[in-house]
Parts: structure tokens; C-alpha cells; sequence
């Protein structure tokens, strides 16, 4: 009898496999241990769309929940800040007893907790986000118990983000038991950590995700073909890794097609992997390619376009050549795409594109 399906190639799911963050998890790890206010209490994950940032964030929310700190994850939006009070209400209330509150010597039900760690009306109406997580704080250490905040989709410097930056500041500062972590894309950090308000961010520890290792992309799958009772040859599971080129999304996808159209084998063939690859390509043109497009000029579009005639990397004074433009034009937009997480640096003088077939599907070999 098989098994289930264990790769899942759908946004906001936390898959079986995790591969490739063993280092970004352990630094997360020794965080929850570090002083408060220590720099790498505040972590921001850095990745274009299908490199993982939200499955980092479903794992470290499990980590630290069974470490017994109070979670509160959140996409970043207009109503974040209450999600946050609630999501601490709801998933502290185990800890703190429903008898009545008292808090630094206010009087329950003027600006304090009525039971447990909900706010009594006065507190509801007259307190704002930063004084309402203050006192949640301040309760839960009173039950050894410290609060992380996880961010999802941070796409600008919204009110509400510069609140929720600035209200972490000034907590850190008084010394609650409190950390962050925070997920986005390139340019929608960018943004962020430019805002004057947020500067202090910019001390945050950074993570830039990187792809993954083939060798472990390799293992992972081995190791679950394995598990379903397939058989594959060492070359054709060499093929599979390339076939990702490190990417997690495309790991899932990958994983998912072959599986799905080796059903009726007990063998992974090198035409198995042709079609799961070729269906997996297609599928990256709606999902990935479409929403990183879509935000770019056409004169961004352009230079992309002017890059993929090369394989794997451009020399800027071929794209330079290519558009017939100046060396300030082509300066300014590869700042703007490498910011927006399009185009990385590879060498001196050179750049490539970051996202895995991007390039083919512009010059239309796709």
C-alpha cells in the first residue's frame, strides 16, 4: 500500500520536508536563549516567493511553542496589531490563572485585567497597542514566560508596521521578555529598513535565504522514493536535484509530480522526471514568475529581458551593449532589480537572474 503524498507545493503550508535551513533554525534556536534586547532576538527573513519564508516561520512558532513562549503570527496589515493582542490572549491564557489581576498596583478594572489576560473594559477603550502588549508582557513574565512575534508578508512601511516596530523598540528598552521575527520580500524589506522611523531595524539580524544544497535536496528525496517503495538510479536522482536548482518551492513541486505520475510504478524513470519537471515549469509561470513580474516597469522588464539571452550569468557591459544605453542607466537598474530580489550580484562585473528558469521563459526556450 503507498503512502501518502509528503511534498506539498502550496503557499503557507509547513511541509514534511524542511531541508537546506538547518543553520537558519539553529540560530533561531539559540536566540530564544540570548538576553533580551540582544540583536538576533530580532530576526528578519529575507527571500523572493517559493524560497521558504513562511514554512521558517510555521517551524519557529513550533519551536518556540513548545519551549513554552507565547506565540502570536500574523500577516503583516492594516489589523495586525490587534491580531497580535489577541493571538497573546488567546494562546497565554493557559498559563495565567482566571482569577482577578492586579497589575503594578493599578486597580482591576481601571486599566488592568478584569481575569486571566483579558483587558477590563476601561483597559480596552483607553489603552493603546504598545501599552496593551506592555501589561501582556509584564503578565506572562510573571509566569516565566517570554512572547515572540512573527510577521508574515511585510510589504511596506505601513502604520501599523512603524507601531509595531517602534512599540518593540521602546519594550526592548524596558527590558520585556519579547522578540520578533519578521518575513518579506526583498523590496518590501528594503523599504522597510529605509523608513527613517524603523532605522533601529537595520541591527536586526538579516537572513537571506539562500538555495538549497543539491546534496541535501538528493538525500531528501532518496530518502522518501525510498519510503514509497520506489526505486531510482543515482543518475536520475542527480537529474531531480538539478532539476530544482535549489529552489524549495520547486523541491515540493518536483517531489509532488513524480510521485504523482510514478503511481503506477515501482520505478522513477528519466521520462518520470521530464514530464514532473516540464509540469512543474509551467506551473511556476502563475505562480512565481506572474507575481514577480507583475510589480516591475517595462524598462525593468527590459533589462531582465536584455540578461536572459545569457545562460547563466550577464556581463553588465554586454546589457550595457545590448540596450544601447549608458553605464548610469544601466547602473540604476540593476540596483533597482538586485533590490528587488530579481537580480543578484555574481561576480565583478556581473549579474544574474535569481529566480530558477526565469531566464528561459523571457527569451522564450521555456
Amino acid at each position: 500500500m503507498r503512502n501518502e503524498q509528503s511534498f506539498l507545493p502550496a503557499f503557507g503550508n509547513k511541509p514534511k520536508y524542511i531541508i537546506g535551513r538547518g543553520g537558519v533554525t539553529s540560530e533561531f534556536v539559540n536566540s530564544l536563549a540570548l538576553p533580551v534586547g540582544h540583536r538576533n532576538r530580532a530576526t528578519i527573513l529575507i527571500g523572493q516567493r517559493g524560497t521558504g519564508k513562511t514554512t521558517l516561520l510555521l517551524n519557529f512558532e513550533e519551536i518556540a511553542e513548545q519551549a513554552d513562549i507565547v506565540c502570536a503570527r500574523v500577516a503583516a496589515s492594516d489589523e495586525m496589531l490587534d491580531e497580535i493582542i489577541q493571538a497573546i490572549q488567546l494562546n497565554g491564557a493557559k498559563y495565567v490563572p482566571s482569577s482577578k489581576a492586579k497589575v503594578k498596583g493599578i486597580s482591576v478594572g481601571v486599566l488592568g485585567f478584569s481575569f486571566g489576560l483579558t483587558f477590563s473594559e476601561e483597559a480596552k477603550t483607553q489603552l493603546g497597542f504598545r501599552m496593551k502588549l506592555s501589561l501582556l508582557c509584564d503578565e506572562l513574565e510573571k509566569h516565566d514566560k517570554g512572547v515572540l512575534i512573527l510577521v508574515d508578508e511585510v510589504q511596506t512601511s505601513t502604520a501599523a508596521m512603524r507601531t509595531l516596530a517602534t512599540t518593540y523598540q521602546h519594550l526592548v528598552g524596558e527590558g520585556k521578555n519579547i522578540s520578533v521575527v519578521m518575513a518579506g520580500l526583498p523590496s518590501s524589506i528594503s523599504t522597510v529598513l529605509n523608513d527613517d522611523i524603523l532605522t533601529f531595524l537595520n541591527r536586526a539580524n538579516k537572513v537571506f535565504l539562500e538555495p538549497l544544497p543539491y546534496g541535501e535536496i538528493s538525500a531528501a528525496y532518496a530518502n522518501e522514493f525510498a519510503r514509497q517503495g520506489k526505486t531510482v538510479a543515482p543518475e536520475v536522482l542527480k537529474e531531480v536535484a538539478k532539476a530544482t536548482r535549489g529552489y524549495p518551492y520547486l523541491f515540493q513541486l518536483v517531489g509532488y509530480y513524480i510521485l504523482k505520475y510514478s503511481q503506477s510504478s515501482n520505478a522513477i524513470t528519466e521520462e518520470t522526471v521530464k514530464l514532473a519537471t516540464h509540469t512543474s515549469r509551467e506551473e511556476m509561470v502563475s505562480s512565481i514568475f506572474n507575481a514577480a513580474l507583475a510589480p516591475l516597469s517595462q524598462r525593468d522588464k527590459d533589462f531582465l529581458k536584455a540578461m536572459s539571452k545569457d545562460i547563466e550569468f550577464s556581463r553588465v557591459s554586454d546589457i550595457r551593449q545590448r540596450m544601447k544605453v549608458s553605464q548610469a542607466y544601466v547602473q540604476m537598474y540593476r540596483s533597482r532589480l538586485i533590490e528587488a530580489g530579481v537580480v543578484s550580484p555574481a561576480g565583478r562585473g556581473l549579474i544574474a537572474i535569481t529566480i530558477p528558469y526565469l531566464g528561459e521563459y523571457l527569451r522564450g526556450d521555456f
